[in-house]
């Protein structure tokens, strides 16, 4: 993991303690259904999101941003479960002003 990832992940946390976090599903999967299969609701996964870090960094081989310097990849070990999470921050508009979101997907594997 780079510098400018390490910088990265620190924005994100910051941006999940601000609040302004959300999971969203793929296409083929839903993220409540992963978080039921992990045995963990919404606000104890954001807590697991939190505690990663540079040991938990894996290389996205299956882009699903494509071309993004806003996203990173992590693999966890939850309750005896493979968890694949890939975090991006995008960009929205909110009363006129440009925000920044947390997206997260989740992925057991």
């Amino acid at each position: 993991m780079t510098g400018e990832q390490l910088k990265l992940l620190t924005k994100m946390k910051k941006l999940i303690t601000k609040g302004n976090k959300k999971f969203i599903n793929r296409r083929d999967r839903d993220y409540l259904e992963e978080l039921l299969e992990v045995g963990i609701t919404e606000s104890l996964a954001w807590q697991e999101i939190l505690t990663l870090s540079s040991y938990n960094y894996v290389p996205d081989y299956k882009p699903f941003y494509l071309k993004s310097d806003s996203s990173l990849v992590f693999k966890k070990e939850i309750n005896g479960n493979r968890v694949y999470i890939k975090l991006k921050i995008e960009e929205y508009i909110d009363n006129m002003e440009t925000n920044e979101k947390l997206i997260a997907v989740v992925e057991i594997g």
